[in-house]
């Protein structure tokens, strides 16, 4: 065994001894032996590959996932195959804005790989702190998570991000323009052939921008529903985002096409909604960055 490799052995086998707060005061090896405890513990993994991959990327060390995984005795998740998903329905056109859904729709679609936010649930703000800044940011970082009120906001998966594409293109009426969004989205590189490919026709941008909007505000009001928070609790009402919370949805029989269906490509949605051009290409960009960081991530948590 090389020194390099042992000092890695030692610093795993003391981290899963740790109480940490990511885990709710738990260590991991008594989380691992807890459902919701366990469950937390693979957020984690998959937070500590993120952060792994863009260190390496710095030239820093940074701790391996897979050494954490072998000390706690757990196997890396299986992949699945993709499974059939069905598309959720989304009226097209203008949406009302909410400073709150962009903030935490943006927290929750990866807004910026180097940070993480937080909610507060009594006042509806949102906190970003920055990753590696320093003693005084990690300080703040731990006093948030100590915070009952605070509750950290875990981004969704590139699957889910992956999926918004998909279910755009598949509400594109022009074939040609579809089939050519659909092999935009084929590999690795995806969300920047995608964001390429739709700044090619002005109209259809919008259209992208104001549908991925609608689909944020969902994603923000799924999770707030999920905390165990109503909309109405920070102002929102839920029939301007036509929301419907998921245990309800499930029941409730699927929009006709003709309410499901875009509005024609040459009317500029995104203008109706106000998204402005520049918040859609720094959000792609981001998309782009996330994505590949947690491709790369999922890569490097297999074992060799």
């Amino acid at each position: 065994m090389t020194e390099h490799t042992a000092e890695h052995t030692h610093v795993a086998a003391e981290w899963i001894r740790r109480p940490l707060a990511d885990l709710g005061g738990s260590s991991p090896q008594d989380a691992a032996a807890d459902p919701q405890g366990r469950k937390k513990l693979e957020d984690l993994f998959t937070e500590l590959a993120g952060m792994r991959v863009r260190l390496a990327g710095l030239g820093l060390p940074a701790v391996d996932p897979g050494e954490l995984r072998k000390a706690l005795g757990i196997e890396p998740p299986m992949a699945a195959a993709p499974a059939a998903r069905q598309m959720r329905a989304v009226r097209m056109g203008p949406v009302k804005r909410s400073a709150l859904l962009d903030e935490l729709g943006t927290a929750l679609t990866g807004g910026d790989v180097d940070s993480v936010a937080f909610f507060n649930v009594k006042t509806g703000a949102i906190e970003h702190f920055m990753h590696n800044l320093g003693d005084q940011e990690t300080a703040r970082i731990a006093q948030a998570q100590a915070d009952a009120d605070m509750r950290k906001v875990t981004p969704v998966t590139t699957d889910v991000r992956y999926g918004i594409m998909s279910d755009f293109i598949g509400l594109v009426e022009d074939i040609a323009v579809a089939g050519r969004l659909r092999s935009a989205i084929s590999g690795k590189g995806a969300f920047r052939r995608f964001r390429e490919t739709v700044d090619e026709d002005d109209a259809l941008r919008r259209r992208w921008l104001a549908y991925r909007t609608k689909r944020h505000y969902l994603l923000a009001l799924d999770w707030l529903h999920r905390l165990g928070h109503a909309p109405g609790q920070y102002g929102l009402n839920p029939t301007d985002y036509d929301w419907i919370a998921p245990a309800e949805e499930a029941e409730t029989p699927s929009q006709s096409p003709a309410e499901a269906s875009p509005e024609p490509a040459n009317q500029a949605t995104a203008g109706s909604n106000g998204e402005a051009p520049e918040s859609g290409d720094q959000q792609d960009s981001t998309d782009e960055q996330a994505g590949d960081a947690e491709q790369q991530a999922q890569a490097e948590a297999q074992p060799t």
